[in-house]
């Protein structure tokens, strides 16, 4: 091998490892913070950017691009777990928002988890350890891909 060669195997080992460390710690904190759907990842950063705000499902949804149900789904899921809070419906919309009563180890990693997205390689490994959505279009396909 020559010397040029020798120089490269290390590096290359060396970014390698540290990639799969990155993405072993970036899934250690979508664990726990208890989001494993690319969908309710996109929900919780958006109701994190925009603060406290008053939004219906179907409003959430034309913003980021998903389906109306996928994002109400979402929204109940990240209330469920307490990751949002949201108010009674006021003419369908609720006021969501962060709540400010987060448990420590689970704040920290949301906000890494959110630091990280900022970045285009971040975004970009989010959306490799997350599971799509289902659609109900997608849904629709997948009945009738079972039934024949």
């Amino acid at each position: 091998m020559t010397e040029a060669a020798h120089q490269v195997q290390p590096r290359t080992s060396f970014i390698i490892g540290r990639e799969e460390l990155l993405e072993g710690s970036v899934q250690s904190c979508l664990e726990s913070v208890g989001i494993c759907l690319l969908c309710e990842w996109d929900v919780l950063a958006f109701v994190y950017r925009h603060g406290a705000s008053l939004a219906s499902a179907d409003q959430i949804a034309r913003l980021i691009g998903y389906e109306r149900t996928v994002v109400g789904d979402a929204l109940e899921r990240l209330e469920r777990e307490k990751l949002i809070e949201r108010s009674r419906p006021s003419q369908g919309a609720h006021l969501c928002r962060i709540p400010a009563s987060t448990e420590a180890k689970r704040s920290r990693c949301l906000q890494q988890l959110l630091s990280l997205s900022e970045t285009r390689a971040g975004r970009l490994l989010l959306a490799r350890l997350l599971r799509p959505a289902r659609t109900s279009l997608g849904q629709k396909e997948q009945s009738a891909e079972s039934r024949k």
